[in-house]
């Protein structure tokens, strides 16, 4: 069968409920820098950086502090260049609710126990992952 149409991640299937949306109390826009190009999508889960500060995605094996996911992608695709500070607009703080359909975690979260710690690690700032449709 021929496909019809295709759709994107949205930002209402990652957000189900942020405080006060229209001061963006919960949003930031945080310098991200990855080793590689990468490209960005709403959704994507993001660790920082324990030595400089920056944001990268999040790899459950990585040593850096980027392991323990802290931030949420909120804009639509964007290419991050290697090795390069980019700007990226991301929810890292609550009360927000999010839905772990709607998350985009690395490979390396590939099972239940890893994946509990990075809700965990996004809890500890305010976000709670929940199962919602």
């Amino acid at each position: 069968m021929p496909t019809i149409a295709q759709d994107v991640q949205r930002f209402s299937n990652v957000v189900k409920h942020e405080y006060d949306p229209s001061s963006k109390y919960c949003r930031e826009t945080v310098v991200v820098n990855e080793a590689a190009a990468k490209t960005y999508t709403v959704g994507m889960v993001l660790g920082k950086v324990t030595a400089t500060g920056k944001y990268k995605l999040s790899v459950q094996s990585a040593s850096d502090g980027s392991q323990n996911p802290v931030a949420i992608v909120v804009r639509d695709t964007q290419d991050i260049a290697a090795t390069t500070d980019t700007k990226v607009p991301v929810i890292a703080r609550g009360p927000v609710i999010v839905s772990k359909a709607g998350l985009v975690l690395d490979a390396t979260f590939n099972d239940a126990t890893k994946k509990a710690a990075a809700y965990a690690s996004l809890q500890a700032v305010g976000i709670l992952a929940n199962d919602a449709v």
